[in-house]
């Protein structure tokens, strides 16, 4: 093929080459180059692993009241009906605990109720609870801010945190104590702690009691409570990435975010009262499981160490409804509506 002639005139080929580097130089003096375009923004997904801290978590524990326990059990024996079912009004089916219930010719065995605890609230500290973060991002777009390139997308994150709250709380204040008296008949019980058979035979007691005092008497409560809860969260919003410098950004993100809770909850009770030795001890325990649905907001730095690898440190505001367990006659909530938590970690982009 025949070159035009035009083309082969070193005249012509000088002209195009100046004609073109004109006209770079004006397209660059139009767009300055961007460091940033090149080195922190240039891929498109993210990849974070991070630490978290969280503050404000609590354990808050509500004593409900203390009703009376009613049947053949006491706190420091029982009169229950033996094999013949209490046809004739005796039992030799009877416990008690300590000498000093026997008494002129009597058994004196005790209830509790309206404990000093009742409808008090105790409340466990403020730890700082320790748990990761995995967050994937996929940027969508970007955009020119402040003669800089931002760049914004979608992130979908997944947590986990394991506080383990305790609380140990002490009240002062009275206790309702029933004392029900039993008649021995002029019997010698057995030596402290006895305890019959339900077949027999042995020394017999009546299965109702001769005379029954209820009064309030000095006591102190000692409650001490555990709550373990394992926290698995999701977290799914927009993020925005605005860069500060040449390696350092803002980035700020916000949300839906999600959570199940698995609880486990256990509580001891100790009692001294006035007049009732040793002292009442009552325990108990539950579990739950929960789903709650709230949202999220975090703002941190990120600061380049390589064109793929980065470091960033910031702070996390979750907003999700309290969680409440009941175990008897306490009631445990774990406060996290309120919690703010300081993240830092590690980024790829790819």
């Amino acid at each position: 093929m025949k070159v035009p002639r035009s083309f082969r005139s070193p005249h012509a080929l000088c002209c195009l080459a100046g004609a073109t580097g004109a006209l770079a130089a004006g397209a660059l003096a139009a767009e300055p180059a961007d460091y940033l375009e090149g080195e922190l923004i240039q891929d498109r997904n993210r990849l974070s692993v991070a630490a978290r801290f969280s503050f404000g978590i609590t354990a808050r524990v509500h004593n409900r009241a203390s009703p009376e326990k009613l049947g053949p059990d006491y706190l420091d024996g029982f009169v229950r009906p033996d094999i013949n079912g209490g046809a004739d009004g005796q039992t030799w089916y009877w416990s008690y605990q300590a000498a000093s219930q026997l008494a002129d010719g009597h058994l004196e065995l005790h209830r509790l109720a309206g404990l000093p605890s009742d409808e008090l609230t105790g409340k466990s500290g403020d730890d700082v609870q320790a748990g990761f973060e995995v967050v994937y991002g996929r940027e969508l777009g970007r955009f020119r801010l402040a003669g800089r390139t931002a760049a914004w997308g979608v992130e979908l994150g997944i947590s986990s945190l394991n506080p383990k709250l305790e609380t140990r709380d002490r009240y002062s204040g009275t206790a309702q104590l029933r004392t029900d008296r039993f008649d021995l008949h002029g019997i010698l019980p057995p030596g402290a702690p006895y305890t019959g058979t339900f077949d027999g035979p042995g020394p017999l007691l009546d299965l109702a009691p001769a005379l029954s005092r209820l009064e309030a008497v000095p006591a102190v409560s000692e409650v001490r409570t555990t709550l373990d809860t394992l926290l698995v969260g999701a977290k799914l919003g927009p993020f925005l990435e605005v860069p500060l410098g040449a390696r350092l950004q803002l980035n700020f993100s916000a949300g839906v975010a999600a959570l199940g809770a698995f609880s486990d909850f256990k509580y001891t009770e100790t009692v001294q009262v006035s007049g009732l030795s040793p002292g009442y001890t009552q325990r108990g325990e539950a579990s739950r499981d929960t789903f709650e649905v709230g949202g999220y907001a975090q703002l941190s730095l990120t600061y380049a160490l390589t064109d793929f690898l980065s470091v960033f440190a910031g702070g996390q505001y979750l907003y999700l409804n309290d969680l409440e367990t009941r175990a008897a006659s306490k009631v445990v909530t774990l406060e996290s509506s309120g919690a703010f938590e300081a993240v830092v970690g590690l980024r790829t982009s790819f």
